[in-house]
């Protein structure tokens, strides 16, 4: 029995430890796996408890309620500040869509692929607007990536409010457009952060900056890596603004930082705006794939504003009645401004701008009965005064240091901010500026320099605060000042040093409003360099007229022909030598900077209808001349009227026009032998020169030869 009981006594040993063993791993795995369940339940509810906190809507409610008003700094004392929805008009984008006269496929500009062909068909031409391209991002996904781009003054800050304020409200949907969270990032705001903060990433400039930055949005609390999980499901459509802004030294890499995470986050949309000159200094690879131009307000748009504009300050002067009696005043005010629209071209021109619209209505409530400013110079002083000097005296402000001596405060402090190329500036500096200034006005002893900023801040609003730096309200104003300056202490020599920096052109450009800017022109004429010559070609149309001078209105008349001779010069050059193709791209080239455009762009129907006489008629007389009356302009009118062409556009006298010039062939012939009148056909450059057939019918290109043709006889060409 002994070895029984041995085996017995071991088997027991073995089985109680190894039971005893069994059961503490099991005892340990259990816990584990306890752990994990309630690690699970944990994160459940977690998610749970933020989706029913109502994230999203709060940092909704936050976004909107920075974009809720209507606000252009500068002029809203002594008005009332609309709510954006109030006043909002629709902008018009421009770009180079193309689409065939009878649906066929044509060549596409960089950034689009043949499948998108088909959105080009789909889009309303002279109705382009964001929403059609945010309502097409999934089918087209080349417009997840944008740029939006325009001069001063043209709303495109005012356009991505718009946009955030409508997802904030949830009424997107009105548009038949994705959802998206909206993020508004104003680049001059966070340039700073983007180009020195190290190992910076996008959800962080979003959850750690820009959030708490909103109204409220320092108290919202966010999941943990809710900005990066919004971006990788593509829930987010993040647009950055003012890309111009940004200081030339940090542009590189701000773009490289904009580009990476561009490319990092593919599912969500991306939407940059600048001015066209600064946007030529974005260099990183991932660019936007889709670039469009804000087109200027048309005589709709320009009429809506107005109504919309006028109607708020009239029912609000009121508190808030919108009665008969109301609407009849608002009315009446309308009727007037739009008056002195019509029967003034030079202030219709300016009116096509957005901002100095406002400007505009601004002036016309405050002076009722007066009669506008003719010219932009003549605008930003009146502002100025309107501003600084008759406002604080309606509203019974004495201003510590009394106009126009304050403009001349300004002015110094503008000019430096130029020289330095400082579009905003610290507190304590300016401050340290301005104290000089005032000594040297005498005013040092009897006015601190802080009360004095505080009321140029609260009270003419010509200068802002933005977080902890000021600005002046609006670019523009900052090279007026800086010009008048210039034209005070006679420094004129400044400008020739700076002719080349972008950011000298708006100085240099009012400058030239200012004064008789001939010297200045002729030295720039001196230079032979075509960028120079077209600058000084801007600075004519800038520059006063002398109706009771005649010798300085002579002299402009001859420095008018000399520019004139230089800045078609080489377009003589290639019409002489035959070189069509080349006189074709240098012909829209002229014409597309004398409308105001940007290269690339197309000329339409009312860039036709207001382009000036005499550069047409000069551009018409080299082809005719130098094509022994074979080629230009005029030539296409009179096989445009023999057809019984008219202003108002015929699709068959259109298709029979393209017949008898040789349109229909889909090709462009730059020979000699082609036939009459096929030449010149102002399309941009990388169009013609694409491969494929050529797209004859873009926007509404038949009207712009009404247009054109209609032009020609206004000008008696």
């Amino acid at each position: 029995m002994f070895p029984v009981m041995a085996v017995t006594v071991v088997w027991a040993a073995y089985t109680d430890k190894f039971l005893t063993r069994l059961r503490e791993i099991s005892a340990e795995r259990g816990k584990k796996d306890a752990d994990s369940v309630m690690t699970w339940l944990g994160e459940v509810n977690q998610a749970i408890r933020w989706q029913l906190a109502g994230v999203e809507d709060k940092y909704l409610r936050c976004q909107g309620n920075a974009c809720r008003e209507y606000r252009t700094e500068g002029y809203s004392r002594g008005t009332f500040v609309p709510l954006l929805s109030e006043v909002f008009v629709p902008l018009e984008l421009s770009s180079a869509f193309v689409k065939g006269i009878s649906g066929e496929e044509l060549p596409m500009f960089p950034g689009f692929r043949e499948e998108d062909v088909e959105l080009i068909r789909a889009v309303a031409a002279n109705e382009l607007r964001i929403w059609d391209l945010l309502g097409k991002i999934k089918q087209y996904p080349t417009f997840s990536r944008m740029a939006i781009l325009a001069w001063g003054g043209y709303g495109k800050t005012t356009l991505l409010r718009h946009i955030t304020y409508t997802y904030a409200k949830h009424r997107h949907h009105r548009y038949g457009v994705p959802q998206f969270l909206p993020v508004l990032l104003p680049l001059r705001k966070w340039q700073s952060t983007i180009a020195t903060e190290q190992n910076l990433d996008l959800p962080s400039l979003i959850e750690k900056h820009h959030i708490p930055s909103l109204p409220e949005g320092a108290d919202l609390k966010l999941p943990p890596q809710w900005a990066k999980n919004q971006l990788r499901g593509g829930k987010m459509l993040v647009m950055f603004d003012g890309f111009d802004e940004v200081k030339p030294e940090w542009r590189k890499s701000v773009s490289t930082w904009l580009g990476k995470y561009m490319g990092n986050y593919q599912k969500s949309v991306f939407i940059l705006t600048s001015r066209p000159g600064g946007y030529k200094d974005y260099t990183a690879a991932n660019s936007p794939s889709s670039k469009l131009y804000v087109k200027s307000f048309n005589a709709n748009q320009r009429q809506r504003f107005i109504e919309k504009w006028y109607l708020t300050q009239e029912r609000y002067a009121r508190a808030g009645r919108n009665t008969p009696e109301v609407k009849h005043i608002a009315n009446s005010n309308v009727a007037n401004l739009l008056q002195q629209l019509q029967q003034r071209p030079e202030l219709e021109v300016l009116a096509k701008n957005p901002l100095l619209l406002n400007m505009i209505a601004n002036l016309h409530r405050s002076y009722a009965g007066e009669q506008l400013p003719q010219r932009r110079c003549e605008l930003y002083q009146d502002i100025l005064i309107l501003q600084l000097k008759d406002r604080p005296r309606s509203r019974g402000i004495d201003m510590l240091v009394p106009f126009p001596e304050n403009q001349q405060i300004l002015q110094k402090v503008a000019l430096t901010m130029v020289e330095s190329n400082q579009p905003s500036i610290n507190r304590q500096e300016l401050e340290t500026w301005i104290d000089k200034h005032l000594q040297n006005l005498d005013f040092g002893n009897t006015v601190k320099v802080s009360e004095f900023l505080n009321q140029i801040v609260d009270v003419s609003e010509l200068i802002v605060k933005r977080d902890e730096d000021l600005e002046f309200a609006h670019l523009s104003f900052q090279g007026y000042l800086a010009a008048a300056e210039i034209k005070g202490q006679k420094q004129e020599q400044l400008l020739l040093e700076h002719w080349q920096d972008s950011w000298w052109k708006e100085t240099i450009l009012l400058y030239c409003g200012q004064v008789n800017p001939s010297n200045l022109i002729r030295a720039f004429l001196n230079t032979t360099e075509q960028s120079a010559i077209n600058l000084a070609q801007e600075c004519l149309k800038e520059s006063p007229r002398y109706k009771n001078d005649s010798e300085r209105e002579a002299e402009l008349q001859q420095l008018q022909k000399s520019v004139s001779n230089s800045f078609y010069q080489q377009l003589e050059n290639y019409l002489k030598n035959g070189q069509w193709r080349r006189a074709n791209q240098e012909t829209y080239r002229l014409m597309i900077q004398t409308a105001g455009k940007e290269e690339g762009q197309f000329l339409e129907a009312e860039d036709y209808e207001t382009f000036p006489c005499e550069d047409l008629r000069t551009i018409n007389q080299l082809w005719v001349i130098n094509s022994q009356g074979k080629f230009g302009f005029s030539i296409q009118k009179e096989i445009y009227e023999s057809l019984a062409g008219t202003e108002n556009y015929s699709e068959k006298v259109w298709e029979k026009w393209c017949k008898c010039v040789g349109w229909n062939l889909n090709v462009v012939i730059f020979d000699f032998d082609a036939p009459k009148a096929h030449l010149p056909i102002v399309f941009p450059p990388w169009l013609l020169d694409s491969e494929g057939p050529l797209p004859i019918k873009y926007f509404d290109d038949e009207r712009c030869i009404s247009s054109l043709a209609q032009r020609l006889v206004t000008c008696k060409i």
